[in-house]
């Protein structure tokens, strides 16, 4: 992109060869975490005063087309945007709205992949001559993740979600699926500019799953969680009643995986009129499953995590959702009598947090180690002091105990989270490319999946498997790219004859979907299905 942009100057104004008129300048659009990158970027291979950008984020911000006199380049963040759009009401005074741009450029484009939310029409509301869309993601679960791109790059008819549905999704709905996957492919094929990692020289990857063995107490408690999971997955079948506690069993399963005794037993039981305090776990984890829908316009969530606004939304015990862009005064969730609501959070860092927020107490301080901690200590001390590492886990809870376990087996760390703030994040990343004493970074998926430049890292290790693998995948490139000099190991925790091998299994099936560029549609399935699937993989 940067060399697309400097190219500009060789070359006619646009406005001369198609005459559409435009600022000449490029809106950059990125996620937060990237700014910083991008200045790096930018500061490393362009030549002083040659191509001079601006930023238009957070205290320095433009009012008037007048700042952008010599500028080529302007940075700004999706929330940005987002914010000074507030649905449509900022159009006559935000600049990035009264400007028409030589072209628009979104990096991670997958962040506006649910076409309805309010900062993909923020995005799309942009005008410009030229639009791009970089990602390495373009699909994650769905195929509106696909329809919402075409959307913004105004690629007529389909930019229009009726004749996409109709050209496209109805073949898959309809089980004519190799009708649809001819024309997905013909339409991807006239759009995407694929640059696959093998055409990039990168040092070798060598990629490596660690099974693991439950010891005996940590066995003993696995299997009383597991017990009483199909118990609840038992009587909801027979009973008809809501799957919530389900699917907090499930949970609990994984963290067990995790935190082995150290798991947090009394927090296991949650009764029905505690929702207003299990539901955003109940949410965060149906979001990491497969993604649930609003209940009202069947926009697709997990496709809005990264809206930050302050509008609610609301999530039901029967487990319907209900977006920000559909709350009007109480919401309910259709049923007569009403289920219990509650309001939660879509933002990423909420995924951060294990079901009802449990804590450890001081168990970080005993001198148990659960075994995956065990293994990745192992591991490490086997590793020469110089090489640095990074640790990814989908729970702050279990960094927690990874960094116990490594401060007390004498190997430095730093922390990149949720509760870390913004301002503060880059330092942390400077610190540890610089730092030889900071060994190891420990990062959340949500915080450092997306964007961040690791490649002073040659080991990166995953504490569990995710239910969503594009993102498992994001988060172990972060050392593998361009820049990396060093030869790239990385490492995969699973724990045998567990829940976690089926989470994998489910894994291969979202990558053969996205593979051929398609996913399922999202359509509802009806909870006893759903019930007898989860039962089986239990």
């Amino acid at each position: 992109m940067i060399s697309l942009i400097a190219a500009d100057a060789q070359h006619p104004a646009l406005s001369e060869v198609s005459g559409q008129e435009s600022c000449g300048v490029t809106l950059i659009i990125v996620p937060p975490a990237l700014l910083g990158t991008w200045e790096e970027e930018l500061a490393t291979h362009v030549v002083p005063q040659t191509l001079l950008w601006r930023l238009h984020h957070g205290k320095c911000r433009l009012s008037d087309i007048s700042e952008l006199e010599d500028s080529k380049l302007v940075l700004t963040t999706y929330h940005t945007v987002s914010a000074e759009w507030r649905n449509g009401t900022g159009l006559e005074s935000s600049i990035l709205f009264t400007t028409r741009w030589r072209r628009v450029v979104l990096d991670e484009a997958h962040f506006i992949r649910n076409r309805e939310s309010q900062m993909a029409r923020a995005v799309c509301a942009i005008e410009s001559v030229s639009r791009w869309a970089v990602t390495g993601t373009p699909l994650q679960n769905h195929l509106n993740d696909l329809s919402a791109l075409v959307k913004f790059l105004g690629v007529y008819p389909y930019s229009e979600k009726r004749v996409f549905d109709g050209d496209i999704s109805r073949h898959w709905k309809d089980g004519n699926a190799d009708e649809a996957v001819k024309r997905l492919k013909r339409l991807a094929g006239c759009l995407v500019l694929r640059r696959p990692k093998g055409t990039v020289q990168l040092p070798p990857r060598r990629d490596q799953v660690c099974h693991v063995e439950f010891v005996p107490e940590e066995r003993d408690l696995y299997n009383q969680v597991r017990t009483r999971a199909i118990e609840r997955l038992d009587q909801a079948l027979v009973q008809g009643s809501s799957f919530t506690s389900v699917l907090q069993q499930i949970e609990a399963m994984r963290l067990v995986c995790n935190l082995g005794l150290l798991y947090p037993t009394r927090h296991d039981v949650s009764s029905a009129n505690k929702w207003p305090e299990t539901s955003q776990s109940a949410l965060n984890l149906c979001l990491q499953m497969s993604g649930i829908q609003c209940h009202n316009c069947s926009c697709n969530l997990d496709a809005s995590l990264y809206d930050t606004g302050s509008s609610r939304a609301f999530f039901a015990q029967c487990l319907r959702f209900i977006c920000p862009n559909c709350v009007r005064g109480r919401p309910q969730c259709g049923h007569d009598p009403p289920c219990a609501i509650a309001p939660v959070s879509t933002s990423a860092s909420s995924l951060e947090e294990p079901p009802l927020s449990t804590s450890l107490g001081g168990g970080c301080t005993s001198a148990y180690r659960p075994t995956k901690v065990r293994a990745l200590v192992e591991d490490l001390q086997a590793v020469p002091g110089h090489v640095k590492c990074v640790v990814f886990s989908t729970w702050r809870m279990t960094l927690d105990v990874v960094e116990a376990g490594l401060i007390q087996a004498g190997i430095s760390t730093l922390r990149f989270d949720g509760k870390v703030p913004q301002r503060d994040r880059q330092s942390v990343i400077d610190r540890f490319r610089n730092d030889p004493s900071s060994r190891v970074l420990l990062l959340t998926l949500s915080c450092g999946a997306v964007g961040l430049t690791l490649t002073v890292a040659s080991r990166a290790y995953l504490m569990e498997p995710h239910w969503n693998p594009t993102l498992e995948d994001q988060a172990l490139a972060r050392i593998h790219r361009i820049g990396q000099r060093q030869e790239v190991t990385t490492v995969r925790f699973y724990v045998r004859d567990s829940f976690e091998v089926n989470v994998v299994n489910n894994q291969q099936c979202k990558r053969d979907l996205a593979s051929i560029l398609l996913a399922p549609s999202g359509t509802a399935v009806d909870n006893a299905g759903h019930l007898q699937r989860l039962r089986a993989l239990i």
